[in-house]
């Protein structure tokens, strides 16, 4: 791929408008000090003209470098070419590599595929709409675009109007930052996709919307797909935090019309609304995810989504925190890992309302848990006495009517920011419950924990369930012991099956933990019940463990050499315990032994011995040699 570069000591100016898909940088007027580069071969210039055309694609590396020691010949002849050379709008009409672009006052790409590499681009955005074609935008290095601080509400960090789809591809190593512009009267959005779609692959994307009034991260109006990339959307705050005004924090990631935002496998999506501080007038924390019209969120299996409403605060008006999931639309489906985390919410002597995990307007909203893990948190609210309402995990307005269902594999976790209080806590409003396979858990005391990767997890105090169409309260926790797995017992509190119980496998029993014969968590001696003649025995390891999970009896030996023996008769014990296949696992290999299967081979006080080496393993059976059962 043939190569233009631009070097100078100004920022870095560019933008990127392509195909469907138009991206354009209007630069700051007052600009000193940069080389402008002579026009080669592939370079249209004219002094004074409004515009230039640069196209890397017939250039060789050769002539780039020769037009870079006449661009850098003399200072003097620098800067005078630099004025004279210096344009209004530079269009890019060839695919190629670009780096370092001088500053112009308008960069526009139209062409299938570019590379940028290592740009930052800072000014003012213009939106242009001529094409239709489809642009693919290559990642190198660090990339930093951001919009100019202009008109009403400033300019797009990256603006896609066109009818085709523009893709952000990254590659290893690269990351893309883009953020919009500030204005008089709020601010602009980080990336918007107007009509197209928008892709991002094996990218990893950081979208911020502009100061002042709170632009969003990503706004787009056709289907948005997150396919093996990490994208984090963050809507805009203020301009000066606390200053008295009635504007709201902006949304993470918008989506209008029929619009969808995808999270694919191998993908985490992080979407935060802005926050929102004010004196006496009110505040408004912003959405995470807002879906309208038509719109929807699908999370499929092997994905991540994580979103959090903005925070609200204000010293005596009305503080109302941001939902993480505010619907319109078609709502959410997750086959993944899906967090909703609701902004908080705070007033010295105003009422005080914490965002919701998701909120719905409307009758044509779906909330459906495929499989994964859901966990829907309301956001905590504290405002003067009788005046603080904890938000929902799951909300409709008055005339909305959603449907909820969670099916086999799926569970969904709501939780409380506190205790029961009735307060907004839970699932709120006209909601039409189906289980279906799946199951509801519900959790109070829920924190909000921030690991040092960067992921969430919501911890708090299981206390009921919703399975089957019944309502359960949680009545027991049982630990697991050497024998015995661990569980929850809940006890129903459905009209007419009031006292019914319901148990939870919730973890596999410890085993055994036999040193010198002794098992060192419950004193047990090493046997199996005592009524064979010979007991199961382990040599070339002074400790090792015993445990039952699903049909299998572990026998787990820290060292690479052990001998496992026995008689027929253990087996016929294990498999009166309901085990079905013998375990023995040392640190180079595992072997798995078909109970049955051994059984057929001889009597209740028929020998066997089953030697592990490092990575070799030996079976005999009444002194006969039987490799072909391992397993």
């Amino acid at each position: 791929m043939a190569k233009r570069e631009w070097n100078g000591s100004a920022r870095i100016w560019g933008g990127i408008l392509g195909g469907a898909v138009v991206l354009a940088v209007l630069l700051a007027l007052a600009v000193q000090n940069f080389t402008a580069r002579p026009a080669g071969p592939a370079q249209e210039s004219s002094m004074g003209s409004e515009s230039s055309s640069l196209s890397s694609g017939s250039s060789s590396e050769e002539e780039s470098s020769s037009q870079t020691e006449s661009g850098d010949s003399s200072e003097e002849s620098s800067e005078s070419s630099s004025q004279a050379e210096k344009t209004d709008k530079i269009t890019i009409t060839q695919p190629g590599e670009y780096a370092g672009i001088d500053p112009m006052k308008q960069v526009v790409i139209r062409t299938g595929e570019v590379t940028i590499r290592d740009m930052t681009i800072t000014g003012d955005l213009f939106i242009m709409d001529e094409v239709t074609g489809d642009v693919t935008l290559e990642l190198e290095g660090k990339n930093e675009l951001t919009g100019g601080n202009s008109g009403a509400n400033g300019e797009k960090g990256i603006s896609s109007s066109g009818k085709g789809k523009l893709t952000i591809q990254g590659k290893e190593g690269s990351s893309l930052s883009t953020t919009g512009g500030s204005g008089t009267q709020g601010g602009s959005f980080g990336i918007c996709a107007t009509s197209g779609k928008l892709d991002l692959v094996d990218a990893t994307v950081t979208a911020t919307g502009g100061v002042g009034g709170g632009g969003s991260g990503i706004s787009a109006n056709d289907e948005v797909n997150i396919k093996n990339s990490k994208l984090t959307a963050k809507g805009g705050g203020q301009l000066h935090p606390g200053e008295d005004t009635s504007k709201g924090g902006g949304t993470g990631i918008s989506v209008y019309k029929e619009g969808k935002l995808v999270v694919g496998e191998g993908s985490e999506v992080i979407a935060i609304g802005g926050d929102y501080k004010t004196v006496k007038k009110s505040a408004q924390g912003g959405a995470g995810i807002s879906v309208s019209f038509n719109g929807s969120c699908e999370v499929q299996k092997g994905g991540k989504l994580t979103a959090i409403g903005g925070n609200a605060e204000s010293k005596s008006g009305v503080a109302t925190g941001g939902d993480a999931l505010n619907g319109m639309g078609g709502g959410i489906v997750s086959s993944g890992e899906t967090t909703l985390i609701g902004g908080n919410a705070k007033s010295g002597s105003g009422k005080a309302t914490g965002g919701n995990a998701s909120f719905y307007d409307g009758n044509s909203n779906q909330v459906t848990v495929k499989g994964g893990t859901t966990t829907a948190l309301g956001g905590k609210a504290e405002g003067a006495d009788g005046k603080a309402t904890n938000g929902s995990s799951i909300k409709t307005s008055r005339s909305g009517k959603i449907g909820l269902s969670v099916e086999t594999g799926g569970t969904l976790v709501t939780a409380m920011p506190g205790e029961r209080d009735g307060k907004g806590n839970g699932i709120i409003g006209n909601v039409e419950i189906k289980t279906d396979g799946g199951k509801i858990e519900e959790v109070e005391n829920a924190k909000v924990v921030k690991k040092e990767d960067g992921s969430i997890t919501v911890t708090g105090d299981l206390v009921g369930i919703k399975q089957d169409g019944h309502s359960y309260e949680l009545t027991a926790t049982v630990e697991p012991t050497c024998t015995t797995p661990g569980k929850r017992v809940y006890t129903c509190t459905t009209k007419d099956h009031e006292g019914e119980t319901y148990e939870e496998i919730i973890s596999d029993a410890l085993g055994h933990h036999f040193v010198n014969g002794v098992c060192t968590r419950c004193g047990a001696p090493e046997s199996n019940g005592g009524s064979s003649a010979v007991t199961l025995t382990v040599t070339g390891a002074g400790a090792y463990e015993t445990s039952i999970a699903d049909g299998r009896y572990i026998i787990a030996v820290p060292a690479e050499t052990a001998v496992l023996s026995g008689c027929l008769g253990n087996l016929k014990e294990l498999k009166a315990q309901g085990v079905n296949t013998l375990v023995f696992r040392t640190q180079l290999r595992e072997t798995a032994l078909n109970i049955d299967s051994m059984l057929s081979l001889g009597v209740d006080d028929t020998l066997f011995t089953l030697t592990h080496s490092g990575e070799s393993a030996e079976l005999t059976v009444g002194g006969f040699a039987h490799n072909e059962l391992l397993h």
